[in-house]
């Protein structure tokens, strides 16, 4: 598995040498020193005035300065010798994605309302809406959204309309425009091989690992092949597509849509016998579809054979602050030399 992002988390300050903050009591120590200090040798002279003109003019007040720059001078010194730290907590999660392919049936028999007479919505408007609610997810569905997911449609003839993406908001656009060919059109047909074969042709050669920084691990890669009627264009068997797609590792799910066909006396039984070998041969299952609540079932056992495994690591970075501390004790030492030495002199 390979990282997929990395949410930080906020930070905190721990001390490598805690116990070395006791030395600051020598900043109480080092007060009652100074408070208690026995006055200086005194030396007699006949005038002070000399002495006056050569002393400084400060009041004795500011020269409190001095013994204040010598306390934050310890008290960065003690902080430095502590070592404070910044803990950075981060969290990493893996994620092992997989990609699938929807293959859509858009021939003309999809324009039947049977899986929903009510809404009076065609079969491919029904196999939208569960299409979609099984990518962003809902109150039944939990979404797909670390899986890489495309979209083919096939009547006569095949076409990828949406590559294998992240991108829902692309993805959901394409299927918005996805329409039905016209009866009897020159596109109009039933290429079920060539949907399969195209979508295999998308998935065989797709890396193992997947966006920038290995982002994404591909576990598995799957299609989902719906379709309301029997394969009737032979440039590509039902048959050699699923040999394809089993050769390749590549499981497939076959849902068949609707009733049945339309007869001259009502609906006609559809033979599904090529979606079950697919499905049996490529180690994934067939599904039957007779109204929307049903295929929105159907995506619910497909969400949960196939699901993303993600894994949360936590890891601890440290920020070392302790030079700060040291430069800002030897600034206060200087400060405190300089001044000692010039403007704040005392003679004796």
């Amino acid at each position: 598995m390979s990282p997929y992002h990395f949410p930080a988390t906020p930070e905190w300050l721990v001390w490598e040498h805690p116990w070395a903050l006791l030395l600051l009591l020598i900043v109480p120590a080092y007060w009652l020193f100074q408070l208690r200090r026995p006055g200086r040798p005194v030396i007699r002279f006949s005038s002070l005035a000399t002495l006056r003109a050569a002393s400084s003019s400060w009041s004795p007040r500011v020269r409190l300065i001095l013994p204040i720059l010598r306390t934050v001078a310890i008290v960065c010194l003690v902080v430095a010798v502590a070592r404070p730290q910044r803990a950075d907590q981060s969290s990493s999660i893996y994620t092992e994605g997989i990609a699938i392919q929807m293959v859509v049936d858009t021939s003309s028999s999809m324009f039947d309302i049977d899986l929903a007479p009510q809404k009076r919505k065609t079969r491919l408007d029904v196999v939208k809406d569960v299409f979609r609610r099984f990518v962003i997810g809902d109150d039944e569905l939990p979404g797909r959204p670390n899986d890489l997911v495309g979209t083919i449609r096939f009547a006569r003839y095949a076409d990828s309309i949406c590559p294998l993406t992240l991108d829902r908001d692309a993805l959901l656009n394409v299927l918005d425009h996805v329409q039905i060919v016209r009866p009897n059109s020159p596109e109009d047909g039933t290429a079920i091989g060539a949907g399969l074969a195209l979508a295999v042709e998308r998935l065989k050669d797709l890396k193992r690992i997947t966006g920038s920084g290995e982002q994404l691990v591909i576990k598995s890669r799957v299609v989902i092949l719906l379709t309301d009627g029997e394969n009737n264009i032979d440039e590509v068997t039902p048959q050699q597509a699923g040999d394809l797609a089993a050769l390749n590792g590549i499981k497939v799910y076959t849902i068949l849509a609707g009733l049945g066909r339309r007869g001259t006396f009502g609906q006609l039984p559809v033979d599904d016998a090529d979606l079950k070998r697919i499905a049996a041969v490529t180690g994934g299952k067939h599904f039957r579809a007779r109204d929307e609540q049903s295929l929105t079932a159907i995506y619910q056992q497909i969400d949960q054979l196939e699901r993303t495994k993600t894994e949360e690591r936590r890891f601890l970075r440290w920020g070392e602050l302790s030079f700060g501390w040291l430069v800002a004790a030897f600034v206060c030492l200087g400060v405190q030399t300089m001044l000692e030495a010039t403007r704040l002199r005392k003679i004796p």
